[in-house]
């Protein structure tokens, strides 16, 4: 076993003991029995919507998370990860560490900037045990092509009726909406600033309530602590502010 520090502003929550991921476990199997492209297609699809845990122990001192690791008997290092509480405690240093969750478009983003000597992450290392390289966590993150619409203003309707679901949040400052085109389908991208630990429960929610107001809207939504959602808001005003 080995671990990584990684810096951040604490935004990373304790894990929810109810994540399962039932139908990725499901994938995962049969994905071992299997092993066509089916199978792998599925597993990468339910993959990439997951929320999976992560041990880490903090020190609030300074800050800093570090990840624990496990290393193959080639001493390869990788990130460790898990579908569910039940899998998280398989691990023999389990109540050793806290569980933390993270989307797996977190967890890729790390393991693509991390060291080169983090080879790259496991699932489920005591059972299902599915192991992706670097390569292929990259792969997988990097599939989605998204590019910004800076020719297309998003409706004032659809703005309006965003408000009204924005309001309701008190955790949220202040929001932006960009047009974007997702794998050659419009849609829109929402960047909010919000003080909030479980940021995963308040984006269902968002979702949950604009699909219920407005029909057929393909919605992505990303906080503003990224690097890359302050370069994409840096010269706009928001449509919301409490």
């Amino acid at each position: 076993m080995s671990n990584i520090c990684y810096n951040e502003s604490g935004d990373f929550m304790e894990a929810n003991k109810e994540v399962r991921n039932d139908e990725l476990k499901v994938a995962m199997i049969t994905l071992n029995l299997q092993d066509d492209k089916e199978s792998e297609d599925e597993f990468i699809k339910l993959l990439k919507s997951s929320i999976l845990i992560i041990p880490a122990v903090d020190d609030d001192k300074k800050d800093e998370f570090t990840f624990m690791l496990l290393a193959n008997q080639n001493q390869d290092h990788y990130f460790q990860c898990y579908t569910d509480i039940d899998e998280y405690n398989k691990w023999s240093d389990a109540k050793e560490s806290r569980e933390f969750f993270l989307s797996f478009d977190e967890l890729a983003n790390i393991v693509v900037s991390s060291d080169s000597e983090i080879k790259g992450l496991v699932i489920n290392p005591f059972s299902e045990n599915i192991v992706l390289n670097r390569e292929a966590v990259k792969n997988i993150f990097s599939n989605d092509k998204v590019f910004i619409d800076d020719k297309k203003e998003c409706p004032k309707e659809i703005k309006r009726k965003m408000k009204r679901v924005l309001e309701k949040k008190k955790s949220i400052n202040c929001a932006y909406i960009l047009c974007i085109i997702k794998n050659n389908i419009p849609g829109y991208l929402l960047i909010i600033d919000v003080k909030t630990k479980d940021i995963e429960k308040l984006f269902n929610e968002i979702r949950e309530e604009v699909n219920n107001s407005i029909d057929e809207i393909n919605l992505d939504i990303m906080t503003t602590k990224y690097d890359i959602a302050e370069e994409l808001i840096k010269d706009m005003k928001p449509f919301y502010e409490k």
